[in-house]
C-alpha cells in the first residue's frame, strides 16, 4: 500500500489541515460504527453457538436479533463502515507522504479485511434466517405423512446450512478483529513521529507499548459501546423492541448492563495511559482539555447507567447512549489534535515541497514568482532578535546553525513552524514566511556561515539549542 503515498500530491498547510478535519470527521462516524460491530458479531456468535449447543431459546434468539441490529440493512455498514474506511486510506496517505510510517499500508490492509469481513457477516446474517425457515418447514413434514421421505434430505441440508452459518460467523469476526487491529494500530503509529521509523512491520506492533495501550483502549470502548448501545436499540430506540417477554429482556438488560459497567470502569484509565504515552510533541493544552471533557462525559454516562441499573426505565437509556455518543466525539477530536502536533513539522516540509512545485510550474508557463531573498529577510525580520556572533532576544547564529550542516529541510521546517527550544530564551514566532522565502532564509544562514569559515562543533544531543 505504500504506492499510495507515492501517488499523493504534496499541499500547502491549510490543505493539511483540511485533511486533518475530513479525518476527524471519518473517525466521528468509523470508530464508534466499528466497535460496536465487533462487540455486537461476536456476542451473537458466542451466544448463537451456545444456544444450538444447549437448546436455549433466549441465546438463540438474543443471538439473532443482535445481528440484525448491528447490520440493519446494507446502507448502514456501507456508510458507516465501508466508505468511511476507505476514506481514511486516501486520507492516511496524503498526510504521510514522504515518510517510512507503516499507517498507510495498516489501515490500506484493514479495508480489504473489513469489506471482506462485512460480506461474511451478512451472509451469517442471511443464513440464521434460512435455519428458521428450515425449522419451521422440518415440522411441517414431520405432521405431514408425505413429507417423512424428505426429513432425512432437510435435516442433512439444515446441517449444513448450520454450519455454514457459524463458518461465516467465525471468519467474520476473526477478520474484523484484525481490520479493528490495524486501524487503531495505524492511529497509535501516525500520533508518534518515532514509531515512524521505528515501526517497520506488523509484528513490531506487538510489542510497542503505546500500540498495545490503544488496542485495549478500543477494547474497552468496544465493550461499552455494544452493552449501552444493547441497552439503546432494545429499551429505548423507537419504543424498544417489541414482543419481548420479562424472561428475555431481562436477559438483554443484564448483558448490557455487564459490558457497559466493564467498560466505564476500564476505559478512563486506558485514556490517561494513552496519553501519559504519548510523546511531547503530540500533547497541547487543547489535548488536555478534550481529554478531561471525554472523561467528564464517561462519568454523565456512567451516573445514568447506574440509575438505569436501579429503575430500568427508558429514559434513563438515552442519556447515556448520547452521553457515551459525545465522549466518542470528543475522544476522536482528541486523537485529530494529537495528530496535528505530531505532524506540524512534516506539515511544513510538505507545504515547502508544494511551493516548490508550484513555483516550478509556473516558471514553466513563463510567469515569475515574486518573493525576499534570504539578506532581505535577514535584514527585515530575523535581524530584529539573532545576530551572526552574539546573543540578542534570542541566540547567536553561530551557537545554533552548524548543527543543520547538511540539514536545510529541517532548517526549513523549523522556520516555517519554530518551536521553543531553549528555555534560556523566548519563543520564536512564526514569522508567516512562504516556503520560498524559508528556503531562502536557511540557505543564506548556512551560507553566511561557510563564507565566514564557521568551523564550531555540533551541539551535544544533551543540549539542544534554540534557533
Amino acid at each position: 500500500m505504500d504506492f499510495l503515498k507515492q501517488l499523493a500530491l504534496p499541499q500547502a498547510v491549510e490543505h493539511f489541515h483540511l485533511l486533518l478535519l475530513v479525518g476527524g470527521l471519518i473517525a466521528v462516524v468509523f470508530l464508534p460504527y466499528l466497535a460496536f460491530l465487533l462487540g455486537a458479531s461476536f456476542l451473537s456468535f458466542r451466544y448463537n453457538r451456545t444456544g444450538r449447543t444447549e437448546g436455549n431459546r433466549l441465546h438463540l434468539q438474543f443471538a439473532k436479533d443482535l445481528i440484525d441490529t448491528v447490520l440493519f440493512n446494507k446502507t448502514v455498514p456501507t456508510f458507516l463502515a465501508l466508505l468511511p474506511g476507505l476514506s481514511l486510506v486516501f486520507v492516511t496517505a496524503q498526510l504521510l507522504q514522504s515518510t517510512e510510517a507503516i499507517s498507510v499500508g495498516l489501515v490500506g490492509y484493514a479495508f480489504i479485511l473489513l469489506l471482506v469481513a462485512v460480506v461474511l457477516l451478512y451472509t451469517y446474517k442471511y443464513t440464521f434466517r434460512l435455519s428458521d425457515f428450515l425449522d419451521g418447514y422440518e415440522v411441517l413434514l414431520k405432521g405431514d405423512q408425505k413429507g417423512e421421505r424428505k426429513l432425512g434430505e432437510v435435516e442433512d441440508y439444515k446441517k449444513q446450512t448450520i454450519a455454514s452459518h457459524l463458518k461465516a460467523g467465525r471468519y467474520g469476526i476473526i477478520l474484523l478483529a484484525l481490520a479493528a487491529f490495524l486501524v487503531v494500530s495505524s492511529m497509535a503509529v501516525t500520533t508518534n513521529p518515532m514509531n515512524w521509523t521505528a515501526v517497520s512491520t506488523i509484528f513490531e506492533l506487538f510489542i510497542s507499548l503505546d500500540v498495545l495501550v490503544r488496542v485495549l483502549q478500543f477494547v474497552a470502548f468496544a465493550l461499552g459501546v455494544t452493552g449501552i448501545g444493547i441497552l439503546f436499540f432494545f429499551f429505548a430506540w423507537q419504543g424498544g423492541k417489541k414482543g419481548m417477554d420479562e424472561e428475555y429482556s431481562r436477559f438483554v438488560r443484564r448483558i448490557g448492563l455487564r459490558l457497559a459497567v466493564t467498560s466505564l470502569l476500564t476505559q478512563p484509565i486506558l485514556i490517561l495511559l494513552g496519553i501519559a504515552l504519548l510523546p511531547g510533541v503530540a500533547l497541547s493544552g487543547s489535548l488536555y482539555l478534550f481529554t478531561g471533557s471525554s472523561l467528564a462525559m464517561m462519568f454523565l454516562a456512567a451516573h445514568f447507567v447506574y440509575v438505569y441499573s436501579r429503575d430500568p426505565l427508558p429514559r434513563y437509556v438515552e442519556p447515556a447512549f448520547y452521553g457515551l455518543v459525545f465522549a466518542s466525539v470528543l475522544l476522536s477530536v482528541n486523537d485529530q489534535l494529537a495528530i496535528h502536533n505530531a505532524t506540524k513539522t512534516h506539515a511544513a516540509f510538505l507545504a515547502y515541497r508544494h511551493e516548490q512545485t508550484l513555483e516550478t510550474i509556473k516558471a514553466s508557463l513563463g510567469i515569475a514568482a515574486l518573493s525576499m531573498t534570504g539578506e532581505d529577510i535577514f535584514n527585515a525580520r530575523c535581524s530584529a532578535c539573532h545576530l551572526f556572533d552574539q546573543k540578542k532576544v534570542g541566540p547567536a547564529y553561530r551557537d545554533v546553525i552548524p548543527k543543520y550542516a547538511g540539514k536545510k529541510a529541517q532548517l526549513v521546517a523549523f522556520v516555517l513552524n519554530p518551536a521553543k527550544v531553549d528555555p534560556a530564551f523566548p519563543p520564536m514566532p512564526n514569522q508567516g514566511l512562504r516556503p520560498a522565502e524559508a528556503d531562502s532564509i536557511a540557505s543564506y544562514l548556512l551560507g553566511k556561515l561557510a563564507e565566514a569559515g564557521s568551523k564550531l562543533p555540533i551541539p551535544s544531543q544533551g543540549k539542544t539549542q534554540r534557533q
